[in-house]
């Protein structure tokens, strides 16, 4: 007898139908499951089993349909225009530009960013200038940062940014805001970043390394010793020890065995009255960065307002560090700080500039608060950027239809009449929250991105409804 015992062959097994199993005996196949690979079974013993179909042997699968296996297919790629326009837009729905977008997505700024020109001029030409910007929450400071970074970086400055924290980076710790800063070392066209690719290319030209050593105002000018070092060819890991020591003054034995006999590692000072030092080493880096055919050195500062949560004793040390800073920057002929009053370390003086040769701009971003810093008396009111965004309807308009374009090309889509009409009046309704002070311009951002996402998401969505909402939002 045959495992499977039904009249014509080959046949998918039905209700009814005699099988065999090898352990259960016969039996009358009952029902079928799962497109016939289980069988439910009445053996003659009386009884009844779910079992796979397979154990009654081969014969059991003769005549059944295979079942089609579903493969897996991975939706095509998303065109690398449409997925970096997706992740634009996801930016500006927080209210970010991407740093790739920056200038282009830049609301008004007309004056503002000419001042920022004349500064990086004035830097590279005279050897230093200073700006503070200062705004409300969501005013465009650290928008306004960023894009003097990328400005500084296309006129082949580098670049050094921090942001200032109350608890990790305290405005009052010089010492570790110098170690934040050339940590971020950026450079024109290279994604390096630290003080190291500097210092090579600094130390391979030995007439940078001589000039430098000529106009370095201190003897013992750790720039000069780190250069001299490094221009002396030391092994690969001593070299990295030499980046190390002046990004963050960590001494260790090793650095002596690329010195002369006798020479001895200067300090770079982690605490007491450092501010001064700290202001000479960041003007002497934007000396290393002309000698090595940059513009010179940008710094930047952000969150500058947390000067005001410092207790008094702290608010002192944190002044004299900005202080230290702007008269360096603003070089030997500056006459608003008053350089003698900047307490000297108590194991070395240091000059507050490096002062021929340097090309240092310093800018740093706070808000209004009745105790920030003294900026009037160190500062020219030029030299002062207040942000306050009103921008007009054209300049609005000019976004709107900015983010419209990129928002079709993200989700794939042909702006329509609706789109248009939305924009035209959204751009009034944006314009006059901002004259009304209802919106910042973070507010602006993130209210355009919404728009386009209710006009794709609802097609029905009537636009006057939707005008009628944004109206009573921000009036």
């Amino acid at each position: 007898m045959s495992a499977l015992q039904v009249e014509g062959g080959g046949r998918a097994p039905a209700v009814g139908d005699a099988v065999r199993h090898p352990r259960y005996g016969a039996g009358r196949l009952v029902e079928v499951y799962r497109g016939g690979t289980e069988w439910l079974v009445r053996f003659e013993t009386g009884l009844r089993f779910r079992r796979p179909s397979d154990e009654f042997g081969p014969e059991a699968r003769a005549g059944l349909p295979r079942p089609a296996l579903a493969r897996y297919e991975p939706p095509p790629p998303m065109p690398r225009s449409r997925f970096e326009a997706r992740g634009l837009i996801e930016a500006l729905r927080v209210g970010v530009a991407p740093e790739r977008h920056l200038r282009e997505l830049t609301i008004g700024l007309a004056d503002e960013r000419a001042s920022l020109a004349a500064a990086l001029n004035r830097a590279h030409r005279q050897g230093g200038d200073v700006r503070a910007v200062i705004g409300e929450y969501g005013f465009g400071k650290s928008h306004f940062l960023q894009l003097a970074a990328e400005e500084a970086l296309a006129r082949d400055f580098l670049v050094a940014s921090t942001s200032l924290d109350l608890l990790e980076l305290p405005a009052h710790r010089p010492f570790d805001l110098y170690a934040a800063l050339t940590r971020s070392l950026r450079y024109p066209n290279d994604p390096e970043r630290g003080l190291g690719p500097l210092l090579d290319a600094a130390a391979a030209a030995p007439s940078v390394v001589a000039d430098l050593h000529a106009r370095a105002p201190v003897a013992g000018d750790p720039l000069v010793v780190a250069l001299e070092a490094l221009a002396s060819g030391p092994p690969r890991r001593l070299r990295a020890e030499w980046h190390a020591w002046l990004m963050g003054g960590r001494k260790v034995p090793a650095l002596r065995k690329a010195l002369p006999r006798g020479s001895r590692v200067p300090s770079i000072y982690t605490s007491g009255h450092n501010a001064r030092q700290i202001a000479y080493l960041l003007s002497g880096l934007s000396a290393v960065a002309r000698l090595a055919n940059y513009s010179g050195l940008v710094v930047l500062v952000d969150e500058a307002e947390s000067y005001a949560l410092l207790r008094a004793r702290d608010r002192l040390k944190a002044g004299t560090f900005f202080s230290a800073l702007v008269a360096a920057a603003l070089g030997p002929g500056q006459d608003r700080v008053d350089e003698a009053s900047l307490a000297e370390h108590r194991y070395g003086a240091y000059p507050v500039g490096y002062g021929a040769g340097q090309s240092l701009f310093f800018l740093f971003t706070l808000t209004h608060t009745d105790e920030r810093m003294p900026l009037e008396s160190w500062l020219a009111p030029s030299q002062i950027v207040i942000l306050d965004p009103h921008h007009t309807v054209k300049e609005i308009g000019r976004f709107l239809g900015q983010v419209q374009g990129y928002h079709a090309q993200a989700y794939g889509y042909e702006p329509d009449e609706r789109h248009g009409q939305v924009r035209r009046a959204a751009t009034e309704h944006l314009a006059a929250g901002m004259r009304a002070d209802r919106l910042s311009i973070r507010g602006v951002v993130r209210l355009s991105v919404e728009l386009f996402d209710l006009l794709f998401l609802y097609p029905d969505y009537d636009a006057a409804t939707l005008l009628d909402e944004l109206q009573r939002q921000v009036r």
